[in-house]
């Protein structure tokens, strides 16, 4: 049968393609292979909506050329935008009805690409472009080029990310090395030391689903610019 992948990720590739020219390609995916056929509608590399259009793609980790696929995944849960059924990487899952990311036990972890699943209705096929910082893009068709409020990098290694901005609140994500986050309000809590610095606030990231202490937010200020009050 004949088969088109949704506009609304070939718009996602093209400003993917442009952004990082040159990136590796070799696990990019749009239409599932003969074990995807077999799944049917429960997989959206499949074209059963329309029919004909196949509803997710996937794209290639390349961090050498600037993709990083774990960056990019934040992103499009952090933007919420209504397109998005769910995202897929590292062993981790966000839809569209929490914005909060789970674990994946899916025989394919995603650390190779992540996977992007698009709305099965008239949605999918809106050709806007996406507004991810990653991607020069700012959100509700702000200022462009420019760094986006709220778009942070955290330093240090398996940084906690907990529920509350508290040092008791359950740990819901870990931060394995230095990520970009999108800080949406930060709030006080607890007072963190470390590294000779002390600090009561904390950033709350919705792609993390939790807080993290601004003493890990590589900024020189301790309450973060641009960011107002959770």
């Amino acid at each position: 049968m004949s088969w088109r992948v949704a506009n609304s990720l070939e718009t996602l590739k093209a400003q993917i393609d442009t952004r990082f020219p040159g990136r590796d390609i070799a696990a990019d995916g749009s239409i599932g292979d003969a074990a995807h056929l077999t799944r049917g509608n429960a997989s959206d590399h499949n074209p059963w909506f329309g029919p004909g259009i196949v509803t997710a793609r996937d794209f290639t980790h390349d961090p050498a050329h600037g993709l990083d696929i774990q960056q990019v995944a934040d992103q499009l849960v952090g933007s919420r935008d209504p397109r998005i059924k769910y995202v897929i990487a590292n062993r981790r899952i966000a839809d569209n009805r929490s914005w909060q990311w789970g674990s994946y036990d899916g025989p394919n972890p995603h650390e190779a690409h992540f996977h992007l699943s698009v709305v099965a209705d008239s949605r999918c096929d809106e050709s806007q472009n996406w507004s991810l910082p990653i991607l020069g893009e700012a959100p509700d068709g702000g200022g462009g080029g420019g760094a986006v409020d709220g778009d942070f990098v955290t330093w240090g290694t398996s940084v906690n990310v907990r529920a509350q901005p508290r040092l008791d609140a359950p740990v819901v994500a870990v931060l394995a090395a230095p990520t970009r986050v999108t800080v949406t309000c930060q709030a006080r809590g607890d007072r963190v030391d470390t590294a000779g610095h002390s600090n009561d606030a904390w950033a709350f990231v919705p792609a993390l689903g939790g807080y993290v202490s601004n003493i890990f937010i590589d900024h020189p200020d301790t309450w973060l610019p641009g960011v107002g009050e959770c």
